[in-house]
């Protein structure tokens, strides 16, 4: 009698536990195995017979795929697919998907923190401060936000959270 109870693997985690992984899959009651993979190999052997893929940093490349007879789906964490050879996948047949809008509002507000942050000279106060100078005027000049210029590299959904946000300070954006 041959086990046909599906197997999901996910490769790599840098998360406290796999629990919530757990809950969503506990419906199909899949084989679950959660793995530290770093390495081709490492990925090859606890992924060969997986019937299902969650992936964070470890390498999918065509040599892992060529091993993966079983695979229907490899589902990346996060936006960037760069590990993951979709070409090979695709050509034999496995989805490849992502979650294109993973931490898009916790990167873009940090984003504008750190920006605000440069804005208002905080990093160069906050050691000025810690050295005994209390001497305000070394940080002259500081700008309003209002009509400065924020110009941003690229237009993805990071970029177009940050100048939602960016607005509200009035910066004028610019984008290339």
């Amino acid at each position: 009698m041959t086990n046909n109870r599906m197997k999901v693997v996910v490769t790599d985690y840098d998360y406290p536990s796999l629990d919530l992984e757990r809950k969503v899959l506990e419906e199909i009651d899949p084989e679950f195995v959660g793995a530290h993979c770093t390495t081709e190999e490492e990925v090859i052997t606890a992924a060969k017979d997986a019937d299902g893929i969650l992936n964070q940093y470890a390498p999918i490349t065509e040599r892992v795929i060529k091993f993966l007879d079983r695979c229907k789906v490899i589902s990346r964490y996060g936006v960037g697919v760069d590990n993951i050879n979709v070409e090979a996948a695709t050509e034999r047949g496995i989805i490849v998907a992502n979650v294109p809008d993973y931490c898009v509002d916790e990167v873009s507000t940090h984003a504008m923190a750190l920006i605000l942050a440069c804005a208002r000279k905080i990093p160069y106060l906050s050691t000025t401060v810690k050295n005994g100078n209390w001497d305000f005027t070394v940080g002259k000049p500081l700008f309003r936000s209002q009509g400065r210029v924020l110009g941003l590299f690229g237009l993805g959904r990071i970029a177009k959270a940050v100048v939602r946000k960016a607005k509200g300070f009035g910066f004028q954006i610019i984008a290339y």
